[in-house]
């Protein structure tokens, strides 16, 4: 079913009221354009949202009274029968280092407190870059992922006012197994920076859409991202995924 545009910001505008569920919302999803204006509905909806930016303010932190970083995952085992191919991903990336992202140093982050916290995700990667002293939090869309870039950028930055920055960041320095402590320990918590992050492999939509912010063809989805100071990166690998490179910042 195709909206025109008036009928694009009412779907918007009833959403905005679960702001923090907001990436879920069915209109963040839309791929094409409207019917009446021909903008695309990522386009519209992220003017609106520009014009909205307060409403962001309006997600709550969650504190989580067990430590982010859990000592299990020290061990990393993968099941490789399973279709969970983005999160198969995730984990054969862990403690790779690329770049300006840094290195991984957790997957699978969780966000909840108790089991009260319905609708709490989890943060795909964590990394860290040791030159500019940097926290990524990473939302990331994997090869053949049909989710908008729009959904990936709201989904990194919602969880990222979601998460108690201080315990996170004291959570990872202090657990005594977690590579962080044992590679950065010289670092001053004090001084780390987190950022909302969006990693994108080749052949996903938001993968696609990105390259339509990269040629000017979606102005106000990059005017959202930069307002919301969420990054990009892509991460290419060859068709045998036994390789890593090019880590790009947008």
């Amino acid at each position: 079913m195709n909206y025109t545009k008036d009928e694009t910001i009412i779907e918007l505008q009833k959403e905005l009221s679960t702001i923090a569920n907001l990436y879920n919302a069915a209109c963040v999803k839309w791929t094409e354009k409207t019917k009446d204006s021909k903008e695309y509905y990522s386009e519209i909806i992220a003017n609106e949202l520009l014009r909205n930016l307060k409403e962001f303010d309006k997600i709550a932190t969650v504190t989580r009274s067990s430590s982010y970083c859990r000592e299990n995952h020290a061990k990393i085992e993968i099941d490789l029968s399973s279709n969970r191919n983005e999160e198969i991903f995730a984990k054969r990336i862990a403690n790779l280092n690329f770049d300006e992202l840094g290195t991984i140093v957790d997957y699978q982050v969780p966000l909840k407190d108790t089991r009260q916290d319905k609708g709490l995700g989890k943060i795909d990667l964590i990394s860290f870059d040791e030159k500019n002293k940097t926290l990524y939090l990473i939302e990331l869309k994997y090869k053949g992922n049909k989710e908008t870039l729009l959904r990936a950028i709201l989904e990194s930055y919602t969880y990222y006012k979601i998460v108690d920055e201080k315990k996170l960041i004291n959570d990872c320095f202090n657990n005594q197994k977690f590579l962080l402590n044992k590679l950065y320990n010289f670092v001053n918590p004090e001084e780390i920076k987190v950022v909302p992050t969006v990693l994108l492999v080749p052949n996903c939509q938001a993968s696609d859409d990105l390259t339509d912010v990269e040629t000017g063809e979606r102005p106000k989805l990059q005017a959202l991202a930069l307002a919301l100071d969420v990054k990009f990166f892509t991460l290419n690998i060859d068709v045998s995924g036994a390789s890593f490179q090019n880590i790009l910042p947008f």
